[in-house]
């Protein structure tokens, strides 16, 4: 019943829009396809479930979402510290210690994983429990993030607008992600927001509103792709105001700049290596299966095929045989050292178990050495861009995925072409901007995940960004039957 109501009612909504360019017919199918989508979406998570198993998440956020609900119903004081990020330790482990996305990690407002519970908590109160209420609820939120990015870019497109606006909605990646109960409706949401700012025909204050909010949404649920994003703002600034008639000036003076700062400053040029590598080493250790069980003041990382040497029980796993963990230290400390464990030590709470990702491959180790990572960019790239292939480990939905790459790098280098000479320096300058934004994502990406499940899902503001291109030019285009 509440998912009837709510679908009527945003269907409602989606009739009220005003939409220049579309008639409210386009808008309802549109909003049709977000559905079906999201349909979709949980028919491959519980039916076939492929890809190179892509992951779970979704059940394992709606498990911690309902758990984190009920707090409200033990003590509602509590319930609204848990969502303003004021919650103390002892809270979570009164509450929460059985969900994996909240019990670990650090205490931190813009914990991602924790904002996505936070919000699928409170649609709990209407929904029950009711994972479609919760895809009816987050396709809604991508459907109004791709609204706005057909306002920003509908004046600089050289196909029909209608064709556009289906476009956006039957881009594979792109509308079963956001079609999902995780962080990438409201990511694009954000996302869109900013373009829009950056690029839509509105008033300062309709720019300056849209910013913000994009960037408060880019921040709580992907700052990552926030980052690549603040990186590559600069790119188009530059490209309009200073180097208008020689737009590729602009990437190669930000390229410089960062290249003289971590020249400069050595400190920065060590965390950011750091940084990544820990990201790396705890992708990989996931990506490879194990365990990782909670030690008081760090975790102890195990192996598989250690699981033989270890006792499980209802406290948690304990040592049976003499064996040798890797410590994993909170945050982003380093190093990351092997400990030497005895018969008997223990229990440790056990925070994740599971099995090698069937999509997981091998990459080469950044090893905390800044060399190393700018040797591994060419390999990044590679893998972010173009993996999976036709023989590369995973599940049936690779092929489909590796024909969406084909079709999409197709559709690009025919939009590239076909203006080549019929783009405006304004154009011209967006294209830079979105290049760079998507290169720069997808280096971040190749460095640090070893699964291309993941990959699938990760890159997809990239490959937005690659799609977007292929539509941007002045020159008309009609199809000739």
């Amino acid at each position: 019943m509440v998912f009837t109501l709510l679908l009527v009612g945003l269907t409602w909504f989606v009739w009220k829009f005003k939409t220049d360019g579309l008639s409210r017919t386009d808008l309802l199918i549109g909003w049709g396809i977000k559905v079906l989508f999201g349909v979709l979406f949980m028919i491959i998570h519980t039916k076939i479930y492929g890809i190179g198993e892509v992951t779970v998440d979704w059940e394992e956020y709606m498990e911690d979402s309902i758990t984190l609900n009920q707090v409200a119903y033990q003590s509602f004081g509590d319930y609204l510290r848990f969502l303003f990020g004021t919650n103390t330790e002892a809270a979570v482990g009164q509450y929460l210690s059985n969900t994996n996305h909240w019990s670990a990690g650090d205490l931190d407002l813009m914990n991602d994983s924790r904002n996505v519970l936070r919000i699928n908590s409170l649609i709990v109160f209407i929904s029950n429990g009711n994972v479609y209420v919760h895809i009816l609820v987050f396709s809604f939120f991508s459907f109004i993030g791709l609204r706005e990015i057909f306002h920003a870019f509908r004046e600089r497109i050289f196909y029909n607008k209608r064709l556009f606006w289906f476009a956006l909605f039957l881009f594979p990646t792109l509308s079963f992600w956001t079609s999902s109960v995780l962080k990438e409706p409201l990511m694009i949401l954000g996302f869109a927001f900013i373009l829009n700012a950056l690029f839509g025909g509105l008033s300062v204050k309709s720019k300056l509103w849209r910013f913000a909010l994009g960037f408060v949404l880019m921040l709580g649920f992907k700052p990552y792709v926030l980052g690549c994003l603040l990186l590559s703002i600069p790119v188009f600034l530059l490209g309009k105001w200073v180097f208008r008639k020689r737009i590729l000036l602009a990437p190669l003076t930000i390229l410089a700049a960062v290249v003289l700062v971590f020249a400069l400053f050595s400190g920065l040029r060590k965390n950011v290596t750091h940084r990544l590598t820990r990201m790396q080493f705890d992708f990989i250790n996931v990506g490879r299966g194990g365990m990782h069980a909670y030690a008081d003041s760090c975790f102890y990382y195990f192996r598989t095929d250690q699981f033989a040497d270890l006792e499980f029980t209802d406290k948690g796993v304990k040592a049976k045989k003499d064996l040798t963990a890797k410590k994993v230290t909170f945050g982003m400390s380093y190093p990351f050292r092997d400990i030497r464990l005895k018969p008997g030590e223990g229990p440790w709470r056990v925070v994740f178990i599971g099995e090698a990702c069937g999509s997981y491959i091998e990459l080469t180790p950044i090893g905390n050495d800044f060399g190393q990572l700018m040797k591994n960019i060419p390999e990044a790239l590679s893998n972010a861009a173009f993996r999976p292939t036709f023989w590369d480990p995973g599940g049936r939905l690779k092929i489909l995925s590796f024909l969406e790459t084909i079709a999409l790098f197709l559709l690009l280098a025919f939009g590239l072409w076909y203006n080549r000479k019929n783009r405006t320096p304004e154009e011209k300058n967006i294209l830079v901007f979105l290049i760079t934004f998507s290169l720069v994502l997808l280096v971040l990406i190749g460095w640090t995940t070893p699964v291309l499940g993941a990959v699938v899902r990760y890159r997809m503001p990239a490959y937005l960004a690659l799609f977007l291109i292929a539509f941007i030019g002045s020159r008309p285009f009609k199809f000739k039957l």
